[in-house]
């Protein structure tokens, strides 16, 4: 298989130099900097992430959707790319956005280049050597994640921009049979809970709230903090940011933080370090949102039962793939439990019976 991005297939992160056409548009739209070399950072279902360094030394990175992709509309670099212009300014922290092409010509598909985020790292199951000795590390970045995340709910999307994002009037009455038929579009099995949860979800939607910005997929893991004290540099991973209700993030960070229901949680490695000694509890992060954003979340079972349930129809597709051979990853390999147990986690949020995959 050959890339675009780093001439052949860079397996296990090796980096090798791009190709003609890339090295050429990154020396007119980022810099002559060249000659220019890449190792891929992240791949999967969300936008490859690659690692871009100049012949200088200066480092970028680089933002194209992925081959085995969930959905098109998902993966609009040129939206993500829009989302950070309009945040960089504000109080939320992100990458600074550098180019955007949008010529699949130049690298095989649309994509966007933005500022590395030196010396940072993400956190999931394990604390950070850097941060070690110090007892309220995992608190101070608990802190610093809730205040990320008012912020981007505080801002106005109307008066930040950009135009057209989202489509906010009715947001929250869509979601449980937009995914459910998401779901019914990639089910390669049967999963029971998914008509039940869409049901109670349903009867119980809470009544009109504050709309705003919502990342789509916020949690610690796709943060960025400093390498050497627990320092939030950036929040990244945009491509399902959207404005409706932003209360649907608090319930993803709060249903992945802290002891979760069951034996065998889904996606044990996410927000892995909030169940371990010194992290602070659920209630810590709730009190602290509310506080800066200067309302109560009222109904947060909701909230954490249509995130989990949403993310659930979501990554069923990248099973669907796994099952068809397009997509052989060891977390694609694993949604096969991690998808029930999603389900099994907002069946029991939701108080509905137990054991119906």
């Amino acid at each position: 298989m050959s890339d675009a991005v780093g001439g052949p297939a860079a397996p296990g992160g090796r980096e090798t130099d791009v190709a003609a056409p890339l090295a050429r548009w990154l020396d007119r739209h980022v810099g002559p900097h060249g000659p220019w070399r890449s190792a891929p950072l992240a791949g999967g279902n969300s936008n490859e992430t690659h690692l871009l360094r100049g012949g200088d030394g200066r480092r970028h990175v680089l933002r194209r959707p992925p081959r085995a992709a969930l959905s098109s509309s998902a993966h609009g670099v040129a939206r993500e790319f829009g989302l950070l212009t309009a945040l960089y300014p504000t109080a939320v922290p992100v990458p600074r956005p550098i180019a955007l092409c949008e010529d699949p010509a130049v690298a095989g598909a649309p994509f966007l280049v933005m500022e590395h985020v030196a010396d940072a790292l993400s956190v999931t199951d394990t604390v950070p050597p850097g941060w070690a000795g110090d007892p309220g590390a995992l608190t101070r970045a608990a802190d610093d994640l809730v205040d990320a995340l008012a912020a981007l709910h505080r801002l106005d999307p109307a008066a930040v921009g950009p135009a057209g994002f989202g489509r906010p009037d009715g947001f929250l009455g869509r979601q449980p049979g937009r995914w459910y038929a998401h779901w019914e579009q990639v089910a390669c099995r049967p999963l029971p809970a998914m008509a039940p949860l869409a049901r109670w979800l349903t009867d119980r939607l809470p009544g009109p709230a504050p709309t705003g910005f919502l990342h789509g997929d916020f949690h610690l893991d796709n943060c960025l903090f400093d390498a050497d004290t627990p320092r939030l540099r950036a929040v990244i991973d945009w491509e399902l940011a959207t404005v409706g209700d932003p209360l649907l993030d608090v319930g993803l960070l709060l249903a992945f933080w802290g002891e979760r229901p069951g034996a065998a949680v889904a996606m044990p490695a996410v927000q892995g370090v909030s169940r371990l000694p010194g992290a602070p509890p659920r209630e810590h992060l709730l009190e602290r949102y509310e506080s800066a954003v200067g309302r109560p979340v009222g109904d947060l079972a909701y909230y954490r039962v249509l995130a989990l349930y949403k993310l659930a129809a979501i990554v069923e597709g990248a099973y669907a793939q796994f099952r068809a051979g397009a997509l052989d990853t060891p977390y694609a390999a694993a949604l096969e439990h991690d998808v029930p147990a999603l389900l099994d986690e907002a069946m029991a949020c939701a108080g509905l019976a137990a054991g119906r995959r």
